[in-house]
């Protein structure tokens, strides 16, 4: 017995009359066709971060999945590549016009990015260890431990941007924990099962996102690594013959912070890496060339000194609390999620009530 397969084509022919087939094959192979370009950098006519969400609400979920993404993987060990590759696939995800804070919730995104970029940079890490190192800090959160607002959280007063709302563990309402109460709490508390259900929900998660984020991202992300800004950094700084440590230090700290802002997304890494270069050198009070022209245009070209004010001012903004109303709590609080209905670990879900 023989077998048919109808390609797409060849069922275009059924569906259609013959004298619009040739238009039909034409309209099915422009659409079928994949784009397998990669950008480094994404055109500012592809990124939406403002169409859809407030861009200060949007700009507080970054900084506190980037915040969540820091604290899990200097908890697990990892090296900053690490950390700057996980950083750059949640800010590549949440570009993506169908991926948004009210469609998908941070922490799944943050968990799926660190763990997708594990394998990517060859650091393994088992997905239960991920999982571990993620409740610890999703507790540390909630107790809002380390944070300025320390001293509201029995009350659950905290300043936050009226458009954003945290949560925080009913024990902290109740008691007015000093912090060596909260590091206590962390301390002694029992890690989960990892056949129980609290575990097995967390496992749900982070492999079903990590699914979802290879698909938005079209299972390309080899190139990610080899682009961060620390990879110019050194060899920028060896041609401009600068051997203080003092100054690469500083430079590759500016390079770390550069990963909790979107910047990957919107400038090459050679600019961002000018850019620590130049912040650094201003903090060292040390003079670079700035004649026949300036020296940052011997590697990022010429008509690029307006990007690197905007790179240097948005690193230097970091460091001040007041820039963004609710940015400092964003950093070091718990943030109920913008998706409808709740994600898996807000208030009243089941992991929320089984960590209490």
């Amino acid at each position: 017995m023989t077998t048919h397969h109808t390609t797409i084509l060849q069922f275009a022919y059924l569906l259609f009359p013959r004298e619009n087939n040739i238009n039909v094959m034409s309209e099915i192979q422009s659409n079928a066709t994949i784009d397998r370009k990669i950008y480094q950098v994404i055109p500012s006519s592809l990124i939406s971060d403002g169409a859809k969400e407030d861009s200060t609400i949007n700009f507080l979920y970054r900084i506190n999945g980037t915040s969540i993404i820091f604290q899990s993987s200097k908890l697990l060990r990892l090296p900053s590549s690490v950390y700057a590759t996980s950083s750059t696939i949640f800010h590549r995800f949440y570009h993506r016009e169908t991926c948004t804070f009210h469609k998908y919730d941070g922490w799944s995104v943050a968990m799926a990015s660190i763990l997708l970029a594990c394998k990517v940079e060859e650091q393994v890490r088992r997905i239960r260890e991920i999982i571990i190192v993620f409740i610890h800090v999703y507790r540390r959160m909630r107790l809002g431990l380390g944070s300025v607002c320390d001293t509201s959280c029995s009350t659950g007063n905290v300043k936050l941007s009226s458009k954003l709302s945290s949560a925080f563990s009913d024990a902290l309402r109740e008691k007015n924990l000093s912090d060596e109460e909260k590091k206590n709490i962390l301390r002694y508390i029992r890690p989960i099962p990892q056949y129980g259900i609290l575990y097995k929900e967390w496992e749900e998660q982070i492999m079903e996102m990590e699914n979802i984020i290879l698909r938005e991202l079209g299972f390309v992300l080899y190139w990610i690594p080899s682009s961060h800004p620390h990879t110019f950094l050194l060899y920028f700084m060896k041609i401009l013959d600068i051997e203080d440590n003092a100054v690469a230090q500083y430079a590759w700290n500016c390079c770390n912070d550069s990963c909790r802002l979107d910047l990957c997304v919107r400038y090459p890494p050679e600019m961002t890496a000018c850019a620590a270069i130049h912040l650094a050198c201003i903090e060292s009070n040390i003079s670079l060339p700035m004649d026949p022209r300036p020296w940052w245009e011997s590697f990022v070209g010429q008509g690029k000194s307006q990007d690197l004010s905007t790179v240097c001012n948005a690193i230097l903004a970091l460091g001040d609390v007041d820039c963004v109303e609710g940015y400092f709590e964003a950093s070091n609080t718990y943030l109920v999620s913008l998706v409808q209905g709740g994600s898996f670990c807000d208030p009243g879900s089941y992991s929320w009530n089984a960590m209490e």
